[in-house]
């Protein structure tokens, strides 16, 4: 529900969201969490991440798609390299490869937000009328645009400041 300025209650209409991950399971699990509010709330949730986290999503109830590139090499590159650019300049060999694999995500995230799941028997259609992604997708905000749909960037984790829960 939404409130106007007038003060009157008005339904929300249900949305077919999608949610583009890209890491390890530990930067998936707080948008799950999210997933699952807005499909209590009554929309349709599509996680697309790496296959790797297909069970964790379709475990949930959510619509999965799956994202290309390989969280265990790009965590251990992150590691590696300090995810500086520094760090990259140190590292060139790796260059290559990272690229293909940024690519090859960027790539998939088209149709993460305009087609039916894989995994979907009945291949229900899918059209996102909203994004919300971390940051390491980089093609959210191209699909986004490309759809004339309202993108969310966000990196759920508490890191810099503090919290009573944390």
């Amino acid at each position: 529900m939404s409130v106007t300025e007038d003060g009157l209650t008005l339904p929300t209409p249900p949305l077919s969201i999608c949610i583009l991950v890209v890491g390890t399971h530990g930067d998936i699990n707080p948008f799950l969490g999210l997933a699952d509010r807005l499909l209590a709330l009554g929309h349709r949730v599509r996680v697309a991440t790496h296959a790797l986290h297909r069970r964790l999503v379709l475990t949930r109830g959510h619509d999965f798609y799956p994202l290309a590139g390989d969280p265990r090499k790009l965590s251990k590159w992150m590691v590696k390299t300090g995810g500086t650019l520094l760090g990259e300049a140190k590292n060139l060999g790796a260059v290559p490869e990272k690229t293909q694999m940024t690519h090859d995500i960027i790539q998939s995230t088209w149709p993460a937000v305009t087609a039916p799941s894989p995994d979907d028997l009945d291949q229900r259609p899918f059209e996102a009328d909203a994004i919300i992604a971390n940051p390491p997708v980089f093609g959210h905000i191209h699909v986004a645009e490309a759809l004339g749909i309202p993108l969310h960037v966000m990196f759920p984790q508490p890191w810099y400041y503090g919290t009573r829960d944390y």
